[in-house]
């Protein structure tokens, strides 16, 4: 018997009442799948969760045995850091995923594992809906815990602002509830900390009415027209209201096969004041328009098909205070010289500049949420998908990445000066995994001015770092 399937029998005499799964057991290898296939590793124990005891139970087994753990919710991350060699996973995704509307209260209780098409689904059928991710595969804790824009961040904020209550289990095993008025300083923590604080078995959200259909889809250019299509872009930007949303992606390889540049446009209302609003874009002439009128539900899988799950992912991103048409251009062009570089691999690469309305997201002050980031600045996000196992291939795919991140973030550096310089508030967003998400330096530029005060919830309710596969919070030390 190997080691990791004798801690079977512990839990299970402790009352465990989730799976527990091991190496030797029929379904490990599908328990060990991901979103980023490269980021996969080899569990010594799985424990698929059925209630906050169950974890408490995991918690306690695990630091009393000083066996490593980390937390699954949708297995996003394409650093592994919901991935474990030779430790415990704590999976909520099989069985902590029911979604709950409260109509009349317009609130939605919603499991640790569940993803977002689970809660888009079940709040549209109450005429309610949330900010959620943007690719709805994604899983419900990541994006809340990290921050979380979304189609709706114009209306209503960041995830964050939307959250009103979460179970969570801390490192010694306790079971929370924290809102503002119950353990509110770990409340302020979870929201923008992410996983540093322990396991959330559920999250409250806050509902909004909305509309049963909306106005979305890509419009599809000439990969020549790049300059023209970002400056129709960035006018329609400068009076866009909160009802509306913009992605601009370019890519080496479209549907076509070649290089490709879209824009998916989403608007809050009906599609022929939607046509009106994105007017600069239409009158370019797209070669193709698939913008129509879709079931909201159907909104935060329109990227879906391009970004599947279980295969290999490299992710990171950047923060911009414009796109000028000559830098669109020129990091496009560098984009397809990288890509296209010779390689043994099939291999794509994605730049999306996202265009959020962030007045709202701004309007919240800095400190009142551990998430810093209170300044409109839109989001870059920059992908890398490849084929083969090897190591050699997945090393040059993240090299490839890191090219295209430089060469951009120095591109667009001149906009920052512009527009007055970044300040302390500019700390990136970290569900971009920016830098080494399982690096401490890195942790501390990404909180930047709310650090000092999440070390000090660190020390309090994770003294001893059980929680540090994400952005890894050093405790404060005693002076």
């Amino acid at each position: 018997m190997s080691a990791s399937t004798s801690w079977k029998d512990p839990l299970t005499s402790a009352g465990f009442t989730g799976d527990l799964v091991t190496p030797p057991d029929a379904d490990y290898d599908s328990a060990l799948v991901r979103f980023a296939k490269n980021a996969q590793k080899k569990a010594g124990l799985v424990a698929f969760v059925k209630s906050p005891q169950d974890v408490s139970l995991v918690i306690k087994y695990a630091t009393a045995n000083n066996i490593p753990l980390v937390i699954r919710g949708g297995g996003h991350s394409t650093y592994g850091t919901s991935s474990t060699d030779g430790g415990i996973v704590i999976d909520l995704s099989r069985h902590l995923i029911s979604v709950r509307i409260d109509e009349a209260k317009r609130i939605g209780y919603v499991g640790g594992g569940a993803n977002w098409a689970a809660v888009d689904a079940e709040a549209i059928k109450y005429g309610l809906a949330t900010v959620g991710g943007t690719v709805n595969h994604t899983g419900v804790g990541g994006l809340s815990l990290g921050g979380g824009y979304g189609w709706l961040t114009g209306e209503h904020g960041l995830t964050i602002d939307n959250l009103v209550q979460v179970t969570i289990v801390t490192s010694d095993g306790s079971i929370l509830t924290v809102n503002e008025t119950t353990n509110s300083d770990l409340f302020w923590g979870i929201r923008g900390g992410g996983s540093n604080f322990g396991c959330v078995t559920e999250f409250v959200y806050r509902l909004h009415p909305q509309r049963s259909h909306v106005f979305a889809g890509p419009l599809i250019f000439p990969v020549p027209r790049i300059a023209e299509v970002a400056a129709a872009t960035e006018e329609w930007y400068s009076n866009a209201s909160d009802k509306e949303g913009l992605m601009l992606i370019t890519t080496n390889k479209g549907p076509m096969g070649g290089p490709a540049l879209l824009v998916i446009v989403f608007f809050n209302g009906e599609e022929d004041e939607g046509k009106q609003r994105f007017k600069g874009l239409f009158d370019l002439g797209p070669v193709m328009s698939l913008a129509s009128t879709i079931p909201y539900e159907n909104l935060n899988a329109l990227q879906n098909d391009n970004v599947k799950y279980n295969q290999n992912y490299h992710l990171t991103g950047s923060t911009r205070a414009s796109l000028p048409p000559d830098v669109a251009k020129t990091v496009f062009d560098k984009l397809l010289e990288t890509a296209n570089s010779p390689s043994e691999a099939d291999l794509q690469m994605v730049l999306i500049w996202e265009y959020h309305i962030l007045k709202r997201l701004a309007s919240v002050s800095p400190d009142a949420t551990a998430f810093p980031m209170r300044v409109q600045r839109p989001l870059t996000v920059m992908l890398v998908t490849w084929t083969g196992d090897d190591s050699q291939l997945t090393a040059d795919a993240k090299k490839r990445l890191d090219v295209i991140k430089a060469f951009s973030d120095e591109a667009l550096a001149p906009a920052f000066e512009e527009k007055g310089g970044k300040t302390e508030l500019d700390t990136g967003y970290s569900n971009t995994e920016i830098g080494n998400p399982k690096s401490e330096h890195v942790a501390r530029a990404m909180f930047g001015p709310n650090y000092p005060r999440l070390q000090q919830l660190k020390k309090k309710y994770d003294p001893d770092m059980v929680f540090k596969a994400w952005y890894p919070i050093v405790p404060a030390t005693t002076a």
